[in-house]
């Protein structure tokens, strides 16, 4: 089940606010959680066991944590962590570790793909972040394994994030009241995000196809594909979080912001500032910090930057062209430091702006293809090898709808960098009306097309 289907909208959201509204305040998180399982399962009731384990595990371990010390408490958070991160590894690496091995001639025989259940990644990064949280001391371990399996699997952010740390819901999962204001924020955010998932971003989704099933693109075919993969991206995953975050306020949990208007972003630094907030802090407080982070010598500090987002591009996704897109931007990230460090002059804003957007772009080139031999391919057409101007596949595929779509998309981009007047502001900051008129608008259109998954279900 996805946010944008009508099971969603007008069968379970309805359900569920109806029994949580109606249910004592003491068993509101039974409920979630049990609605949260059943959202779940409506995908692949199968893979339930797996989610009860690591959450199991992860609330057990976390109370062992408290209650050692010494040296047994530090085999209790290798314990926690281990666990998850085993079952990580296994089912969404085996394939790419199978099939390159295979590829590299080695006698491993048959080999039968292994499935990925949909937000094992996010799942298994709030459990490690709750467990090393715990042995830091920075939170309290929950002595309610409804309560923790309620952070762990609330139905808002289940599958594609935001990456949510217990600290931020632990005070609302004990104690919190319905507030209206709050239910109407939600409901706002949970509209907005629709509306940008359904009208720009998946309306995007067709050229994107088109562009990357092109065999000989040219340069213009690929700076349009990677305009709109740029636009459908964002809009999705930040429509997804606009709805996560909705969804939790409804129920009186704060989840963390998500984005901070990223493609206005000055520099890379400034993108990942901006850009899936939740990963990028996450990764720097369990990994980059941990490694040593920048208070070691500075090319240590350089090696453990890419070493941070070499490993954060492959948690996107089993395929080395991940793996890839985290090393250019780690690169990215070390090249600004280095730039800083020699005392280099400062870069015109705009230039530096367009300089950022033309790396992240180019970054998301590789993000895109499936592998080596797409992106080979998208490379090539953009280096000029098959001509400049666009070919007849794309000039058909560039409709109306899309090239408005992307103008459209562009402007709500850049809306708050322009000056200050009514309709920018209507765009930055839509109020409940608009929102609601858009999400109206956005079921009208979602009954005349598939359903298209969000495209941070597959990490």
């Amino acid at each position: 089940m996805v946010f944008v289907s009508d099971s969603f909208v007008f069968l379970f959201l309805p359900v569920f606010l109806l029994v949580y509204a109606t249910t004592p305040a003491r068993f509101r998180n039974a409920a979630i959680l049990l609605f949260s399982l059943i959202f779940y399962g409506w995908w692949r009731f199968d893979f339930l066991p797996l989610l009860v384990a690591i959450a199991c595990w992860s609330w057990a371990t976390g109370l062992w944590i408290v209650r050692s010390a010494g040296r047994e408490r530090r085999i209790a958070l290798l314990a926690a962590i281990l666990a998850p991160l085993a079952s990580l590894i296994w089912f969404k690496y085996a394939n790419l570790l199978a099939e390159s091995a295979l590829a590299l001639g080695a006698p491993i025989g048959h080999w039968t793909a292994v499935p990925l259940p949909i937000g094992l990644s996010f799942f298994v990064f709030g459990a490690i972040s709750y467990s090393v949280d715990v042995f830091r001391k920075t939170v309290a371990a929950e002595p309610s394994l409804v309560n923790y399996a309620t952070y762990q699997a609330m139905f808002g952010h289940l599958v594609a994030g935001p990456v949510v740390r217990y600290q931020s819901v632990a005070e609302r999962l004990t104690s919190r009241s319905f507030d209206l204001a709050e239910f109407a924020e939600g409901w706002r955010r949970f509209m907005l995000g629709f509306a940008q998932k359904v009208l720009l971003g998946d309306t995007l989704a067709p050229l994107v196809d088109a562009g990357y099933a092109l065999p000989n693109p040219s340069v213009a075919d690929v700076a349009l594909t990677v305009t709109a993969y740029t636009l459908h991206l964002y809009f999705d995953f930040a429509g997804y979080s606009s709805m996560a975050i909705g969804l939790g306020l409804m129920v009186g949990l704060k989840f963390p912001e998500n984005f901070d208007n990223p493609y206005l972003s000055k520099s890379i630094t400034d993108f990942w500032r901006r850009w899936h907030i939740s990963l990028s802090s996450w990764l720097r407080d369990y990994l980059y910090i941990p490694l040593g982070g920048n208070r070691v010598a500075k090319v240590r500090s350089y090696f453990n930057l890419l070493v941070t987002m070499a490993l954060g591009g492959l948690w996107h996704g089993a395929s080395w062209t991940f793996l890839a897109w985290g090393v250019w931007h780690g690169l990215g990230l070390t090249a600004a430091r280095l730039w800083g460090a020699a005392g280099a002059p400062a870069i015109p804003a705009l230039v530096s702006h367009l300089l950022t957007m033309i790396f992240v772009m180019i970054g998301w080139l590789l993000f895109r293809a499936q592998d080596w031999q797409v992106a080979e391919t998208m490379t090539s057409g953009l280096l000029g090898f098959n001509g400049l101007s666009f070919s007849s596949p794309m000039t058909a595929a560039a409709r109306p709808t899309e090239l408005l779509t992307l103008c459209l998309g562009l402007l709500v981009v850049y809306a708050p960098a322009l000056p200050d007047y009514p309709l920018r502001r209507h765009i930055a900051r839509p109020s409940f009306e608009l929102a609601l008129l858009l999400w109206l608008c956005a079921l009208w259109t979602m009954q005349s097309r598939t359903v298209i998954p969000f495209l941070y279900f597959q990490f």
